[in-house]
């Protein structure tokens, strides 16, 4: 997933349909996100980590990058490593639909009434059976730029919890395989996830994650069990992970990949 969208609440936590923006400052840049039909959720954007997984793979394989990806509904759903039923079968389109309708505004100054931002995906379509799905333009040139994107412990996609699937980006992407982790100020992080839930309750929630071991490959620091101030996320190994996002070979054998002149392309290896 780009590093990019790892830091911030970029999508909605709840399955819901939150249609209040999310606003906040990353660096020195401003985000604005926003949809007249509700956020795409952060399940919403498991597509595009399949995206972003398949065009890394083709670019790993030497493949001319991908404008239009393709692929069967059952490819795109089972690539998260879940059951594929009905209902995500008809639930699908919702979900693309959402990451068209929610624009992503990043400025370097205060938002204005006049910017409208890009969405996620520019354009889809289902057709006999198979997805086709354009990227934003924005969004292809964040993913192929080199070292933005790093790989995702395949249990990430086991998580229930919204809130937990963000706390996990979160330590994935600052924490990384840091011996000690990385350390936050409660309230900042709280900031940070975009939740609606008082701080009081965030750091109740923040105790269940720390108890229950919930996120992959990390575990949760409280600096003070009372009313803490600081939270630490801290590895569990400190193995080293590949910086980027892969699917296997024989899903990728399988994915249909095309130009921007609608040539199919095949891989057979890739490393």
């Amino acid at each position: 997933m780009p590093r990019l969208f790892m830091s911030n609440a970029f999508f909605a936590l709840g399955k819901g349909g939150r249609r209040a923006p999310l606003r906040f400052r990353q660096g020195n840049q401003n985000f604005l996100v926003s949809s007249p039909m509700g956020l795409a959720t952060i399940w919403d954007a498991d597509i595009l980590i399949w995206a972003t997984s398949t065009m890394i793979a083709a670019q790993r394989c030497g493949a001319p990058i991908p404008a239009v990806l393709q692929a069967t509904r059952y490819e795109i759903l089972g690539f998260p490593g879940r059951d594929v039923s009905g209902g995500y079968y008809e639930r699908l389109p919702d979900g693309l639909e959402r990451l068209s309708r929610t624009n992503v505004v990043i400025s370097t100054s205060e938002w204005t009434e006049e910017q409208t931002g890009a969405p996620w995906i520019e354009d889809w379509r289902i057709s006999a059976g198979v997805v086709h799905i354009r990227l934003a333009a924005w969004l292809r040139e964040t993913v192929l730029t080199p070292r933005a994107v790093l790989a995702l412990d395949p249990a990430y996609f086991t998580l229930t919890s919204g809130l937990e699937r963000l706390l996990y980006l979160i330590a994935r992407r600052h924490a990384g395989r840091q011996r000690d982790g990385w350390v936050f100020e409660v309230a900042h992080l709280h900031r940070k996830t975009g939740i609606t839930q008082t701080l009081a309750a965030f750091v109740a929630i923040l105790r269940r994650v720390a108890r229950s071991n919930a996120l992959p490959g990390y575990r949760i620091e409280l600096s003070d069990l009372n009313w803490p101030e600081r939270v630490r996320f801290r590895p569990v190994s400190i193995v080293p992970v590949d910086n980027s996002v892969s699917i296997p070979v024989d899903n990728f054998s399988r994915t249909r990949l095309s130009t921007p002149e609608s040539t199919p392309i095949t891989c057979e290896n890739y490393g």
